[in-house]
């Protein structure tokens, strides 16, 4: 007896001993790395997103780093990083712009998943991207990639990590025919009823992406290194004056926010003395200036396609990780030389055109030629007062859709046909397949209305007035006319811009 509790001690010891050096690892590998990385992220955010210097000492920090804390993500960071060969790519992108329905849009196809696991009419299986945000209006929306919110870095070959496993997709798709062989319900006659297979897609929507002048190169790349076909495009565009009031007063009450966590010092260093602009016209003006338009010049020829080939290049390291310069985050000069900029929806959506053209455009190759004749196929049917413009790549979608649940299911079932497009083998089949039935289902869409704009902040931003507006009617004058001949409104009833 006296022998056994011995042995059972000793071997309670050395289980202890195990626990302890099990915790340690564990310590070691997962809670000082996310700590470390939670940091490096916290001094990233602060000096290029908030745009603002690190608080001078550590009880002025705690408010911010608390917040950071609370809404970032390290260790899936991390997880995701290290298993970003075995995912997928999205897609679908929207690629913004601001304020123009993106979050509602998205939030659409978020929808088109199973909702219920008995539920017949299961046709499509939307799979959300990961934000490092974990904030409501961001999470399951957009992954901030391309425009360096990691740290910086916008390697092409790593954008998979904010997506899916390939063995999630396998799994997902596995699972239902199991379900059908073991739980498939019996049918008139004896025969059993089988459960459709819902067709897996998912996308991201990044609303910064189409005012950026480095984004389209970086997409493109990471479509083509993978060797895969090029991403379903979207851009949310709205009346130009009305995207920019909205602009405005959303970034004023984000640095409000920043002010009430204790970032008050402008990161001038990096933006410049005249940040942020105090009124529109200022903002106009500053968008504008030779300090600003140099830094887009700039930042629109830092990366080509030809270059991103090459891991010896300055925007690489020798791992061959591309990398932003911080000038270049979000946007050169910061989010509110967006003003101005955001709303040139035809240049931006040509630039993204020009792009991918030169990337996944072959005049000897075949297939890319069959491709492009189904994509303009499709781009060329009219349903009732639905129709869009003849772009390859890009599909507008007017911010006036949203409030029409006729046009709006009319643009998704256009978008997933395409989605289709990309599709390969008996995959492409059922989809098609899935497809069909969707369109046909009388599928009521939810009434989503997202992110909505709030009362301007008075801190930073001066009261619109109207000299502002007179100021950017006639800024956006051409670029209103460019959008009516782009968009061909007169052929669509419900959007109007005036």
């Amino acid at each position: 007896y006296t022998r056994n509790t011995s042995n059972n001690y000793i071997q309670v010891k050395v289980l202890h001993a195990y626990s302890k050096i099990a915790i340690s690892i564990n310590l070691f590998m997962f809670l000082i790395p996310g700590y470390l990385l939670l940091i490096r992220l916290y001094k990233h955010s602060v000096t290029t997103i908030f745009n603002k210097e690190i608080p001078p000492t550590l009880t002025q920090s705690i408010p911010s780093f608390g917040i950071h804390l609370s809404l970032l993500r390290p260790l899936e960071i991390i997880y995701r990083y290290l298993t970003s060969s075995y995912r997928v790519l999205p897609d679908i992108i929207v690629l913004g712009e601001v304020r123009c329905g993106t979050t509602s849009l998205c939030q659409h196809l978020a929808s088109l998943q199973p909702q219920q696991p008995h539920q017949q009419k299961q046709f499509m299986n939307c799979q959300t991207p990961f934000c490092l945000w974990s904030h409501p209006e961001l999470d399951h929306k957009e992954t901030f990639y391309f425009v360096g919110h990691y740290l910086g870095y916008v390697t092409p070959k790593h954008y998979t990590m904010c997506f899916p496993l390939k063995f999630t997709k396998w799994f997902m798709s596995i699972q239902y025919h199991i379900k059908n062989i073991i739980f498939g319900g019996g049918g008139g006659g004896g025969k059993r009823q089988q459960k459709r297979t819902p067709s897996f897609f998912t996308f991201d929507g990044c609303a910064q992406y189409l005012n950026s002048p480095t984004a389209p190169y970086l997409i493109a790349e990471a479509y083509r290194i993978h060797n895969q076909k090029p991403p379903i495009l979207i851009s949310c565009i709205r009346d130009p004056i009305q995207q920019t009031l909205s602009w405005w007063s959303y970034e004023n009450n984000a640095m409000e926010w920043g002010e009430s966590i204790g970032l008050t010092t402008w990161n001038t260093n990096l933006r410049s003395e005249n940040y942020p602009p105090k009124s529109i016209q200022q903002a106009l003006e500053f968008t504008n200036d030779k300090f600003v338009n140099e830094q887009y010049k700039y930042a629109e020829k830092y990366f080509t396609l030809d270059s991103l080939k090459d891991d010896h290049d300055c925007c690489s390291n020798s791992s061959g990780r591309v990398k932003l310069p911080h000038w270049a985050m979000t946007w050169p000069g910061g989010q509110l030389t967006g003003i101005g900029r955001n709303g040139k929806f035809s240049s931006n959506i040509n630039r993204f055109e020009k792009v991918f053209h030169e990337a996944f455009s072959s005049p000897t190759d075949d297939n890319q030629k069959l491709e492009n004749n189904e994509r303009q196929n499709l781009l060329s049917k009219k349903k009732g007062d639905f129709s869009l413009p003849q772009f390859q790549y890009v599909n507008v979608f007017p911010i006036e859709y949203l409030s029409d649940e006729k046009i709006l299911k009319e643009f998704l079932v256009d978008i997933l046909n395409k989605v289709a497009l990309r599709k390969t083998g008996t995959e492409r089949i059922h989809f098609e397949e899935n497809m069909k039935h969707f369109a046909a289902e009388d599928i009521q869409l939810s009434n989503v209305h997202r992110n909505a704009s709030s009362k301007q902040s008075k801190i930073h931003g001066d009261d619109i007035n109207t000299e502002g507006i007179d100021m950017l009617n006639d800024f956006f004058a051409s670029e209103k006319k460019a959008l009516r001949d782009m968009l061909q409104m007169e052929t669509v009833k419900h959007t109007k811009m005036n």
